[in-house]
């Protein structure tokens, strides 16, 4: 929220410079988070907290040598898994999870190297590598990898002490400035890699997408930097667009009455195959009604989204808006809970599970029916590999007695 506030001083207006609304959707804003965090906390308060000797008897249990295959496996194979069925209609989500497979066995092996102090280069070597196959492409999801290195440095962390502070700025310090130069670099880099194509596809050779991205760091100056700023706190804040939403609602544009979210849980949960006339997503078109905002969309290859904020707004106004946003967080409770208490799998191999299923929930920028459509996808395709083929593949990871 603070990057709202910190976005329109960079132009010199106070918080009600772009929209009249401004306070007021901060202030909403920060109240449905902490009213979220209450209702999650709740949901999964008397969850009892693992000691740091029990996880460490959890990581002995795992042969380290058969979970890198593993996951050299999942990297090789299910990344791609979406590239050798095509289109594949409805069922793109559910391969979009599976494809995320790896992310479970990269934080699995990232706990296990934590706790057990052993094959630490080795997951530095993953690491790096994770970190330069994704530099080129299309999206340059570099930030991924870091993020959940971060989420598995932190989640040991009990007391934090001079020395992991320092440390923690200067990973801080590399990771804004790697964000601020793709920032920088990437509509140019993004029109030379597609070619000119309205696809968000890479259709150069790799040591194209290399040459052109080393030419463009090359040549930026600190007034690209100042712009990269500008733009990735208006991309972070993402609280203009709720407040254009209360400008013109309901003053141009009536309440919707749960109509919105109602079409979001009922495109998620209408499978194609038997409603397959029920349209195709574009929450482009959304923003621009609610905000106001000219926002491209699916036919200049691109896409925006109001926020599942602005969503809940919508529907329901100051004060009702809060119940969706309630719902949402019991759902996420409900999440943390069921894969927490599969107790048949090791504790290490949950904690990989929760965060990559949940990993969405980080958005706060994310469209409603992208959000639920994320979670509710992962989390049934993730139950239903807990309760199928995750024990056996566990029964292969351990260790032989």
């Amino acid at each position: 929220m603070i990057t709202y506030v910190f976005w329109v001083n960079g132009y010199n207006k106070d918080i009600s410079g772009f929209s009249a609304n401004g306070p007021m959707a901060v202030l909403a804003g920060c109240v449905g988070l902490l009213f979220m965090a209450v209702i999650i906390h709740f949901t999964i308060n008397n969850i009892p907290i693992p000691t740091l000797a029990q996880l460490r008897v959890e990581a002995e249990k795992i042969n380290s040598k058969r979970l890198l295959v593993v996951y050299i496996v999942a990297t090789v194979f299910l990344t791609s898994i979406r590239f050798f069925f095509g289109d594949a209609g409805g069922a793109d989500q559910v391969l979009v999870t599976i494809s995320s497979l790896k992310w479970v066995f990269f934080m699995m092996y990232g706990f296990m190297v934590w706790l057990t102090k052993k094959n630490r280069v080795v997951f530095v070597v993953i690491i790096l590598y994770e970190f330069a196959s994704s530099l080129t492409s299309y999206f340059s999801n570099f930030k991924e990898v870091l993020l959940f290195a971060i989420i598995i440095s932190l989640t040991f962390v009990n007391n934090i002490r001079p020395k992991q502070l320092i440390y923690g700025l200067l990973a801080g310090a590399l990771l804004i400035s790697l964000l601020l130069t793709w920032a920088a670099i990437k509509n140019d880099y993004r029109q030379f890699v597609n070619k000119g194509r309205r696809e968000q596809v890479v259709a150069v050779e790799r040591s194209e997408a290399i040459s052109k991205m080393q030419s463009q760091v090359a040549d930026l100056s600190w007034k690209h930097y100042k712009m990269a700023i500008d733009l990735s706190l208006y991309r972070v804040q993402y609280l203009h667009n709720l407040s254009l939403s209360m400008d013109r609602v309901p003053y141009l544009i009536p309440y919707q009455n749960g109509a919105v979210w109602g079409k979001n849980i009922s495109f998620v949960i209408s499978p194609r195959i038997i409603f397959p006339d029920k349209g195709i997503y574009n929450a482009s078109e959304k923003a621009r009604m609610y905000s106001g905002l000219k926002y491209t969309g699916l036919k200049e290859g691109s896409s925006f989204s109001l926020g599942y904020f602005a969503d809940s707004y919508v529907d329901f106004g100051y004060v009702g808006m809060y119940l969706p946003l309630g719902l949402l967080a019991l759902f996420v409770g409900l999440i943390y809970r069921t894969f927490y208490s599969m107790k048949a799998l090791n504790l290490l191999f949950r904690f990989g599970i929760i965060n990559i299923t949940l990993y969405n929930f980080i958005s706060f920028e994310a469209d409603g029916l992208f959000l639920f459509g994320r979670l509710l996808t992962n989390y049934i395709v993730y139950t239903v590999l807990c309760l199928t083929f995750f024990p056996r593949l566990q029964r292969w990871i351990y260790k032989k007695a």
